[in-house]
């Protein structure tokens, strides 16, 4: 049984050998890019993105936009109820559809 684990032990070392060597020779076959070729792959990733900075952020200024006026909306409809139940459905209209405190943000 000790024969059979040195036995076992000795045939790892080539294959492991084999493997380093090889794994070297891949590293030789590597083309590393040059610093201007990196330099341009990094600015064209900030373009990207500050393009998509720029449409989230109107798209987050277009849909507050619209919530405003679905809150204004909503609280105008209800202007023949008494100042005080007004005031309470606007509270309750902004906990709803903003989702702030009353919907967890799912992202």
């Amino acid at each position: 049984m000790a024969n059979e684990n040195k036995q076992a032990q000795g045939n790892d070392k080539p294959k492991k050998r084999g493997r380093v060597k090889e794994t070297f020779a891949e590293l030789k076959k590597v083309t590393w890019p040059t610093f201007g070729k990196t330099m341009k792959q990094t600015g064209s990733v900030f373009v990207v993105t500050i393009f998509f900075l720029v449409i989230l952020l109107a798209m987050d200024q277009l849909l507050g936009l619209a919530h405003k006026q679905l809150i204004k909306g909503l609280t105008e409809t209800v202007i023949g109820l008494p100042k005080m139940l007004s005031a309470g459905f606007e509270s309750v209209m902004n906990t709803l559809f903003s989702g702030a405190r009353a919907l967890p943000l799912l992202i």
